[in-house]
């Protein structure tokens, strides 16, 4: 970790001051199944068993292909996140509508949330700090 932010396989994860999880994807990425593994293990790593809310910003998403898909619902299914908040470009764009209706199909036991104003997404991750312990 370098000035609180880890460098993962296809963007950067940090906790932030009020102990929010955040994963930026970067520009454009396009996500095969092996880089949606490798991404676990860095975002296991940075949670280090540690509930948190989530906001996982796929903004700049390109691709994901059914294998990464795969490997994140499974991810998802077994992170110790309370709360999900998936950050997408606009609700109108073809792919943020696929991508909400895949997050939508894991089998989660924690809320997710569809947004695409990150102030909305934060407000919503917010609520749910006082599901995760602190240390």
């Amino acid at each position: 970790m370098v000035d609180g932010t880890t460098k993962t396989p296809i963007g950067t994860a940090w906790i932030d001051a009020e102990g929010i999880l955040w994963h930026r994807l970067d520009e454009g990425v396009s996500v095969s199944g092996s880089l949606a593994e490798r991404t676990a293990e860095v975002l296991s790593e940075v949670l280090a068993e540690r509930p948190a809310p989530a906001i996982v910003d796929i903004t700049n998403l390109s691709f994901a292909d059914e294998e990464a898909r795969d490997v994140f619902a499974r991810f998802g299914s077994a992170a110790p996140e309370v709360a999900t908040a998936i950050l997408l470009r606009s609700q109108d764009d073809h792919v943020p509508s696929m991508l909400s209706y895949f997050f939508s199909k894991l089998e989660a036991d924690r809320p997710i949330g569809f947004f695409d104003n990150e102030h909305a997404a934060v407000a919503w991750a917010r609520r749910f700090l006082k599901s995760a312990p602190s240390e």
